[in-house]
């Protein structure tokens, strides 16, 4: 638990100075009683390459690492969840990435839950008129069996594309588990990214799942925040989550950390203000 208060300590420093007004949303509390299963959450991306959840189709440049630290705080059920997410450019249209959560104070428990490893694929860049669209292969390594899946196999359909200061991000996510007591997992993500101000972004994202847990879709969540640049290779962003199906979890809380760690990283265009 000290661990877990020591990293939500240093990111809420580096976060609160640009972002305090999204915290009035923190008031919006329910309460509910909670599932069996535990909610797993799969690849998440690096911002700035897409938004909370939802992974855009662009690319990080060859050579070029990302890591990204994402604290999750859940009310009811009430855990905390810390991710760390790796994005590396092996070329400039292939993305290596991983995702590792772990879960503290789940029901007296915690520990690693599934590690997701894969990788993303350009197969059209974006033009005036036509999307940028990327495909993800990837798996995932158990952990612990309260918070897994028991490993599962599969991939994305992944579509971004800018108008004026929006971006929108969609991902189509379907995955097989290797176990046969689970089910077939659909997701789908919708994420708008609007570039408000300089160094300044608001970011929405809709999920709507059918897990491995369910015959059913069982997940329709909202997410409202913002992210700031607060370096020239590094970017903070907080954020509220709400499940408008079940309610369950009642919410949830972001603070995030990306990292660029290169002194000579370069963000691609797509991403950058434009130039006055």
């Amino acid at each position: 638990m000290a661990f877990v208060d020591t990293v939500s300590g240093f990111l809420l420093f580096l976060v609160m100075k640009k972002i305090t007004p999204l915290l009035i949303l923190l008031l919006v509390l329910t309460v509910v009683t909670s599932s069996a299963a535990f909610d797993t959450k799969g690849f998440q991306p690096v911002q700035p390459y897409g938004t909370f959840s939802t992974l855009s189709a662009y690319t990080i440049e060859k050579g070029k690492p990302g890591i990204m630290f994402s604290l999750e705080r859940s009310i009811e059920p009430n855990f905390y969840r810390l991710f760390i997410n790796a994005s590396y450019g092996l070329t400039d249209k292939i993305e290596l990435l991983t995702s590792v959560p772990f879960i503290f104070n789940y029901r007296d428990t915690g520990g690693i839950g599934d590690i997701s490893i894969g990788y993303k694929y350009n197969i059209l860049s974006e033009k005036r008129l036509g999307p940028s669209i990327s495909y993800l292969v990837g798996f995932s390594i158990p952990g612990k069996e309260t918070f897994s899946t028991h490993g599962h196999v599969g991939g994305a359909l992944l579509v971004s594309k800018r108008i004026g200061p929006f971006r929108g991000h969609g991902n189509l996510f379907y995955f097989k588990s290797t176990s046969s007591s689970m089910k077939d997992e659909v997701e789908l993500r919708l994420g708008l990214d609007l570039a408000a101000a300089h160094s300044f972004n608001i970011l929405s994202e809709l999920i709507v799942k059918k897990s491995h847990f369910s015959n059913h879709i069982d997940l329709v969540e909202g997410k409202m925040g913002y992210r700031v640049k607060i370096a020239s290779n590094s970017y903070a962003a907080l954020g509220v989550g709400y499940d408008f199906k079940n309610r369950n979890p009642v919410l949830r809380i972001f603070l995030t950390l990306s990292l660029f760690p290169l002194d000579q990283v370069k963000v691609k265009r797509i991403y950058e203000e434009e130039k006055t």
